[in-house]
């Protein structure tokens, strides 16, 4: 053979060798979610489609139990690389586009599909403001609904405010807006508040039911309102500098791939919920019904207050476009 040829050949099967055998992309994902959870399985789901979408080529590597750390740690983590994602609240969404958190003033937003639509509208601009910090949603679903659990029946503004309520220390505009709602709040980390009920020092909170349930605190704050208090947001998030790294030809399959599994949460959320609070109703849990007068009082009080926040917790821009777009909704389907 030629030597020309024959170094050719070797050059060839050299270089697809290392093609062949090349490492491959591997995503750390940090995740605050109990292993076995929904959210851990949907993880799970992902990264076993995203391995084979790409023949192997990009797999995950996924640290629940906040083994690597509570959100601010994990999106601190994936500046510096040593994460490249994370499961994230809206808490932690927020943290890297403040806007997100527009989407849970309480009362403003009243159900699922007014949810969807307005989510469907201000998505473009979320998206945009969290790669311009550097970083790529791959999914997000809506967690649940918060709800007010009480010692005490609560039906109506006037009766929480007579109540010690906790709030976490994560937004202090939003706590401010509380206050300036004339409620006795009170600063407790999410680990101290079933002993804080149990001693007296808060007798009210808001949570989701699946997590009242999972944390027991409804043995304590037995009543629940009967009214939903604002959606959560949960997301899944990468960096960009991590997702550049995929090749193009994967990009749009494995976002399918992340916004199906997506999906199959929150119905498997919702299951689990239904559950939840079928065992807390058997429990001693209590409902608490809210008449049309007094839902008008919670959003009337919390249209007034929240204007505290426009600017800090969020932008003005983004407020007024949500309100232009659940009154379109509105006037379209009613409610």
């Amino acid at each position: 053979m030629n030597k020309k040829l024959l170094l050719c050949v070797l050059c060839l099967i050299f270089f697809s060798a290392a093609i062949s055998f090349s490492a491959p992309l591997i995503f750390k994902i940090g995740s605050t979610a109990p292993s076995n959870s929904p959210w851990d399985k949907a993880l799970k789901k992902i990264a076993a489609d995203w391995k084979q979408i790409t023949g192997g080529q990009v797999q995950m590597k996924i640290y629940p139990n906040s083994i690597a750390g509570d959100e601010p740690d994990m999106i601190r983590k994936m500046r510096f690389n040593s994460l490249q994602g994370a499961t994230l609240s809206s808490i932690g969404l927020n943290m890297i586009a403040t806007d997100v958190m527009s989407l849970s003033v309480p009362f403003i937003i009243r159900n699922d599909d007014e949810f969807d639509y307005v989510l469907s509208k201000i998505q473009p601009m979320l998206l945009e403001k969290m790669e311009k910090q550097g970083f790529k949603l791959i999914a997000w679903t809506m967690v649940g609904w918060v709800y007010f659990f009480s010692k005490e029946e609560v039906s109506n503004p006037s009766e929480l405010k007579r109540l010690k309520l906790a709030a976490g220390e994560s937004n202090p505009a939003n706590e401010q807006a509380w206050k300036a709602l004339g409620f006795d709040i009170i600063q407790v980390p999410l680990h101290e508040v079933l002993p804080a009920l149990n001693s007296g020092m808060i007798e009210a909170c808001y949570i989701v039911p699946l997590a009242a349930a999972a944390y027991q605190w409804f043995g304590v704050a037995n009543h629940m309102m009967d009214m939903p208090i604002s959606p959560v947001l949960g997301g899944i998030v990468v960096s960009e500098r991590a997702w550049n790294r995929v090749p193009d030809r994967y990009k749009e399959d494995l976002l399918q791939s992340a916004e199906e599994a997506a999906d199959q949460l929150y119905y498997d959320t919702l299951a689990l919920e239904k559950d939840a609070m079928k065992i807390m109703l058997e429990n001693g849990l209590i409902t608490n019904p809210v008449t049309e007068t007094e839902k008008e009082q919670w959003r009337n009080a919390f249209m007034e207050g929240f204007d505290l926040v426009v600017g800090k917790s969020f932008s003005k821009e983004i407020y007024e476009a949500i309100l232009k777009h659940l009154e379109d909704y509105r006037k379209k389907y009613g409610g």
